[in-house]
């Protein structure tokens, strides 16, 4: 089979193959429901938008970032290098804690 193309792009449609038009007929009580389901949808949207915007500004929010330990002592002996002893040994038994703590 076939089909002759007058160009480039797609071949031309026989006249059963072209879109139809559509007609669609809607009762009062269908455009009242389309009317609830756009205010539902508006709704639920502002309320995604409103508590994501109060969980950012929340003293509850919980962040987990997973760094490499070895990261991790390379920061820690950076900043010892520029503070004082009795901070610098604070510090380093805190991170060593919190190291050994999560190996085990």
């Amino acid at each position: 089979m076939t089909i002759a193309q007058g160009g480039p792009g797609r071949p031309p449609k026989s006249d059963g193959q072209k879109r139809q038009s559509l007609h669609v007929s809607l009762y009062a009580e269908d455009l009242e429901r389309l009317d609830q389901l756009s205010d539902n949808r508006s709704e639920f949207l502002r309320s995604c938008i409103g508590r994501a915007w109060d969980e950012k500004h929340s003293e509850d929010v919980t962040v987990s970032v997973a760094l490499p330990k070895w990261l991790i002592e390379e920061l820690v002996n950076a900043l010892a290098a520029q503070m004082p002893v009795r901070e610098r040994t604070l510090i380093e038994t805190a991170v060593k804690g919190l190291l050994e703590r999560e190996r085990g």
